[in-house]
């Protein structure tokens, strides 16, 4: 830390200090206390200081407001946000920093800059607090389609739908997509919004109710014959028809297909888990497993053959469950008869009409 700057910021707390204080004959001067509270923030940060420097921008914050400048005292407090989320890793005070500065800037009515304050929040509590992340993402994009300026929440409500999906909160998810596709019904291009379409049924797959699939792909194409006429409709029907076949070839087949690598990525990853109800997986994917187990067999010393329980009439859940809770059983004897669903590299496409 540099010495000379840190005193230069402790005296420009005092000064501060001194002048938000009241006295026998005089006021609090808000103005001149706020500049030397931005004043001392500045020189912890140069002398990173960083605890400091917070408590400076939220001094700083506080008397920007008492003085009515309410959009500066957001972002002096916008400041102390990333200092905490940057330099002090400290998500959950950061995140709480930017719902202040959020409260500012829709008080001053900056609603654009209120809802980034969310979205930032959002950000700075992924890996900590999914729920409360969640929350911040859906207030942001509250605030967008409040003022209908839905477009702008585009992002955040992709930001929203992947983290739910990594966490499996596929009915939270769904709902963010159903707020999204009544955004993306406004726009000229319709890629968007049939992406949306296909991504819902795809999650409702993952869920596990492919009769209410049906229903909502009914819904969809009869609510827009646009919808009906596109090469997602024609890729959800054929995910409905191997549910209702039970046919595990058609469904991996399908989700190969390069409009489903077209959707966002962690809707693409999910396609490629679906397995029907009640049946194994295709003898294609059988087939690549079984060469890839011959691989593993000619590494192992001696050459010993594996043995295990014929599994292939059981579910893909089924067998994986009977084959994982088998107690010391060696790790080849677990392939034998068992083909176990892979996961195709996801050649992440950019869609040409992306948004901006």
């Amino acid at each position: 830390m540099d010495a000379e700057q840190i005193r230069d910021g402790v005296k420009f707390m005092q000064q501060g200090e001194k002048a938000a204080s009241k006295g026998l004959f005089r006021k609090p001067d808000w103005d001149i206390a706020a500049g030397y509270y931005e004043r001392a923030a500045t020189a912890f940060k140069i002398a990173k200081s960083y605890d400091q420097a917070v408590q400076a921008y939220a001094k700083a914050s506080e008397a920007l407001f008492k003085a009515d400048a309410i959009h500066l005292a957001g972002k002096a407090m916008e400041s102390a946000a990333f200092i905490l989320a940057q330099n002090l890793n400290q998500p959950q005070r950061a995140a709480e920093a930017y719902q202040r500065a959020s409260d500012y800037f829709m008080t001053q009515g900056s609603i654009d800059r209120a809802a980034e304050q969310l979205d930032k929040a959002g950000k700075a509590l992924e890996n900590v607090d999914v729920n409360a992340s969640y929350e911040m993402y859906s207030k942001a994009c509250t605030l967008y389609e409040q003022e209908d300026r839905g477009r702008f929440a585009v992002d955040i409500f992709k930001r929203a739908i992947a983290l739910l999906i990594r966490n499996k909160k596929y009915d939270k998810a769904i709902d963010m997509l159903r707020r999204q596709s009544v955004i993306l019904q406004k726009f000229t291009s319709r890629s968007h919004l049939y992406k949306a379409n296909l991504s819902i049924l795809i999650l409702i797959l993952a869920i596990g109710d492919d009769v209410e699939a049906g229903k909502q792909f009914s819904y969809m194409c009869g609510n827009d014959p646009g919808f009906a006429g596109s090469e997602e409709a024609e890729i959800g029907e054929d995910l409905l028809k191997a549910y209702d076949t039970r046919d595990q070839e058609l469904l991996e087949q399908t989700v190969r297909l390069q409009h489903v690598t077209f959707l966002d990525n962690e809707v693409a990853k999910l396609a490629r888990l679906l397995t029907v109800p009640g049946e194994v997986l295709s003898n294609s994917t059988r087939k690549d497993n079984h060469h890839h187990r011959q691989q593993q067999q000619q590494q192992q010393a001696g050459g010993r053959t594996p043995s295990t329980s014929d599994v292939r009439n059981m579910s893909h859940a089924q067998a994986r469950a009977e084959l994982y809770n088998r107690p010391n059983q060696p790790a080849d004897d677990l392939n034998n008869g068992f083909s176990k669903m892979r996961v195709q590299p996801n050649q992440d496409e950019d869609d040409d009409e992306g948004l901006r």
